[in-house]
């Protein structure tokens, strides 16, 4: 099989099981299936964005609208293109046109694993169109789905700079990783990595060039340039060069209380109380009209509270937050399974996240939504053990040194992630790093093919 055919046919596939479980859900469950937590505020978003030009929030007094701080821009002009084409402010054409993109995603990651080894294509393409987090989240109207497509589009085109460093996958990377802050500011502090690490991977490979230090210039001011709207305006309005505004309350009213919860188990929902009362007497009841200087309390005392509940606490967090992230089965996202009724996991019984788990896995009071948890959980565990066997095969086999080194950068492409996700634990956060999941599973594919293949042989010897 040729390999433009082989990408045709992951395209295909990719699509044909998305639009199936969005259609699946839209017409079982209805519109609000494909609908989360912050779906609504997008909408709403997307409606004044269409309605007035702008990006403004309607403050809920008759004609009154405020800039939108909290969000990036990009997402709420998708939907709106999806409105203006449609008429209708409803999730199913934007869920399904989501589908399609991440069909377009898995193509990308096919064409990235190819890059390592012309034998990873398939099974690393056949991989991501079955991967549940991306078929789940893909149906959702959130960022996550379109900043994925960006993610995968951004560590397609470092990999092509590497191996043949050039104006168009300069340009491409730049914008890639541009649109993709635009959609969200997580992925900004890539920008510098990025910017650095790339000419020192070259120059480890042999093929660092002088022009390389214009292709990585242009990489940058593609990427800035794309943020000039949202920047000019913050710095007119509101006299900053911040991007957003949403550090602040996301630091104090989720890190902090998470912090808090892994050092003395007090439930989220009260731990944020605390921090929101902490945060209110240290400013003294009166908050700022800029939100960027609110953002800015909010987040110093986060980082007292943070510092006060000391580094163990802080560290504990992490890395239970990240094997959540980890290991969470995307199974439990699904309206399906998510509509089931039963204690939420921060409601939990437990002192502690491990305990809290242990309860929410064993003591729940829905029996089949644990069971489904279950299963998940042990069938991902597997996956898990297969994804770290084929990384190491790649990292330390018979790889060639390009390959060690692209899979060096996605790993630590992955351990950003982590970090910046933190403590916040949920199975969409690791949609980022799916690419180097399908990936590492198609290494652990051929590594199975190749023993197999090897046996055979031997009995054929003898």
């Amino acid at each position: 099989m040729s390999q433009s055919r082989a990408l045709w046919l992951i395209f295909a596939a990719a699509l044909l099981v998305r639009f199936a479980y969005t259609l699946g859900l839209y017409f079982t469950m209805g519109a609000e299936a494909l609908q989360a937590e912050d779906s609504l505020l997008y909408f709403q978003l997307s409606q004044v964005f269409v309605a007035q030009g702008d990006f403004l929030r309607d403050t809920g007094i008759a004609g009154s609208f405020v800039p939108e701080t909290e969000r990036m821009p990009l997402y709420i002009i998708w939907l709106s293109l999806h409105q203006i084409l449609s008429g209708l402010s409803e999730p199913l054409f934007p869920a399904l046109t989501q589908g399609a993109l991440d069909a377009v995603a898995c193509v990308l990651i096919a064409r990235t694993a190819m890059l390592l080894n012309p034998r990873l294509l398939v099974p690393a393409g056949l991989f991501a169109v079955c991967n549940p987090t991306q078929i789940i989240v893909g149906a959702m109207i959130l960022t996550d789905s379109l900043f994925f497509f960006f993610v995968c589009l951004m560590l397609y085109a470092a990999v092509q700079w590497l191996r043949q460093p050039a104006w168009r996958w300069a340009l491409l990377l730049g914008l890639a990783l541009g649109l993709g802050v635009s959609t969200r500011v997580m992925l900004l502090p890539a920008l510098v990595a990025l910017a650095v690490l790339l000419p020192l991977a070259a120059i480890w490979l042999r093929r660092f060039r002088l022009i390389g230090i214009a292709h990585m210039l242009a990489f940058v001011v593609i990427c800035a340039a794309l943020q000039a709207p949202i920047l000019v305006r913050n710095i007119n309005h509101y006299d900053t060069a911040q991007l957003t505004s949403q550090g602040g309350a996301f630091s104090l009213l989720w890190v902090a209380p998470l912090v808090l919860e892994t050092r003395d188990g007090t439930p989220h929902a009260e731990g944020a109380r605390l921090m929101q009362d902490r945060y209110k007497q240290e400013i003294g009841g009166v908050e700022p009209d800029n939100p960027f200087e609110r953002s800015s309390l909010m987040s110093a005392t986060a980082r007292r509270a943070i510092s006060e509940l000391g580094f163990g606490a802080a560290a504990k967090a992490w890395l239970i937050g990240g094997a959540i992230n980890l290991f969470s089965p995307a199974a439990i996202l699904s309206p399906p399974v998510s509509t089931l009724p039963r204690t939420g996991f921060y409601d939990m019984a437990g002192d502690s996240k491990v305990a809290k788990l242990s309860a929410f896995l064993f003591n729940n009071d829905n029996p089949t939504y644990a069971w489904v948890l279950l299963l998940s959980f042990l069938a991902l565990l597997g996956v898990r053990a297969a994804q770290l066997w084929g990384l190491g095969a790649g990292l330390i086999g018979q790889t060639s040194r390009e390959t060690r080194l692209i899979l060096a950068l996605l790993l630590l492409w992955t351990l950003y992630i982590l970090l910046v996700n933190g403590p916040i634990a949920s199975a969409k956060y690791r949609l980022p790093i799916e690419p180097l999941s399908a990936i590492s599973a198609a290494f652990a594919w051929l590594t199975v093919q190749g023993w197999f293949q090897r046996r055979a042989l031997r009995r054929q010897a003898q």
